[in-house]
């Protein structure tokens, strides 16, 4: 991991061309295949999709085949463990829950013949692009789908790509809610129908759920012809601790984010070399019991960093720069930490609270603003599924109070 301290005069430079350097060629060459993708899906419809789901997920479909049949949404039910679905029921259960307080009120102001009113309504319609391939996220879905029906949104629509085992867990889960469109079409071709439409698939107003960098890109090309939820960059943390913390779970938070992309971000702040030291140790001795070693050893080789500061509070203002998608405060400071972190996209606080738990179980959401985006942006929620408007009514007694001065205007 590349070692910094906050004490050299060019820290917050060297930080920051890191923390870009990261971005770099995640997307040559891909939007230019993208655009020609979702050209060809928006000229030729169904006959596009059926095409690329042979070209790139080797598998012939008929255009009948596209929605996907009971035959195949009920086989599920012989294929999953109950008690582990009821471990997704729970997540379900503390989402809503959670999620439930997000829904906004109306509002209405009245004085003098006018009148004006705030109201919020659900998106009419909705896409969720579930992946499948080497990677199928049941916990993602939820957190999509979840917000979605407090919303009170009439339409979802789901997109996963074909395959000739679906997940059985993601099955189950479209029983769960009632989902009744699910086509089996992915990468940019899916984006590209839910933008769209075809003959078989109407198009949607906006569209959710995290990809390939090939998605990426598709999501942000239709963007303004439909809503999108946000650009998703590969997965970071920063970790806060000194000697006080257990360096071995100090390590555990590290690698669980290094291990899920070469281009996943793990940086460390502590004041402590050799609390640090521990830490590293820890990592290269779990690290060769996982199977993804490989992936850990690159990630934390191309983008680890361990940052030395003299005092802990200085991780303030690195952390409100750095703008995480995920922050651990380990140590005891960490309430004063918190009150000056205005740039995060969750943060957990205190040892025990592992990021695993607000990843899959608690009811936060886990689709979080990465690249810094968090200091613009938050994480997904009920609001994103919803749009407000103005109401205005002016009475005869409001139009001779205001006409004079908005002829003066």
């Amino acid at each position: 991991m590349k070692i910094l301290k906050s004490s050299n005069k060019n820290f917050i430079n060297s930080l920051n061309k890191i923390l870009s350097k990261r971005g770099e060629n995640l997307h040559n060459n891909i939007d230019k295949a993208v655009k020609n993708i979702l050209k060809e899906v928006k000229d030729y419809g169904d006959e596009a999709l059926i095409k690329y789901s042979k070209k790139f997920d080797k598998i012939d479909l008929k255009i009948e085949d596209l929605l996907l049949q009971k035959k195949v949404r009920n086989s599920y039910k012989k294929n999953i463990n109950q008690k582990i679905f009821n471990s997704f029921l729970k997540t379900i259960h503390n989402v809503k829950k959670f999620h439930n307080l997000q829904k906004p009120k109306d509002y209405e102001l009245s004085s003098n013949g006018v009148k004006i009113k705030s109201r919020w309504n659900p998106i009419d319609s909705v896409g969720l692009y579930i992946p499948g391939g080497k990677h199928v996220y049941p916990s993602s879905f939820i957190m999509n789908v979840v917000p979605a029906v407090i919303a009170g949104v009439k339409r979802i629509v789901c997109v996963t790509p074909p395959s000739k085992i679906i997940n059985p867990y993601i099955l189950a889960l479209f029983d769960q809610f009632k989902i009744q469109e699910v086509y089996q079409i992915g990468g940019p071709q899916a984006i590209a129908a839910l933008a769209f439409g075809t003959e078989t698939i109407k198009p949607v107003n906006k569209i959710f759920g995290p990809g390939n960098h090939y998605v990426t890109s598709a999501k942000k090309q239709v963007f303004g012809k439909v809503g999108i939820d946000l650009i998703a960059g590969p997965s970071e943390i920063v970790v806060v601790a000194n000697e006080s913390n257990n360096p071995s779970w100090v390590a555990t938070d590290l690698i669980a984010q290094a291990e899920h992309d070469i281009n996943a971000q793990s940086i460390l702040i502590t004041n402590s070399d050799k609390f640090a030291q521990k830490v590293i140790e820890q990592i290269n001795i779990f690290k060769k019991k996982l199977p993804k070693e490989n992936t850990i050893s690159k990630s934390l080789k191309n983008n680890g960093i361990v940052i030395f500061v003299k005092n802990i509070l200085e991780s303030i203002d690195i952390i409100n720069n750095i703008a995480p998608e995920h922050l651990h405060l380990h140590v005891k400071e960490k309430v004063r930490i918190l009150k000056n972190i205005s740039n995060a996209g969750c943060v957990f606080m205190g040892e025990y609270s592992t990021e695993a738990f607000g990843d899959y179980i608690v009811g936060s959401n886990h689709i979080l603003p990465t690249f810094g985006s968090s200091k613009y942006s938050s994480g997904l929620g009920v609001l994103d599924f919803m749009k407000r408007n103005s109401i205005v009514q002016i009475t005869s007694k409001g139009y001779k109070k205001n006409q004079n001065d908005v002829q003066q205007m």
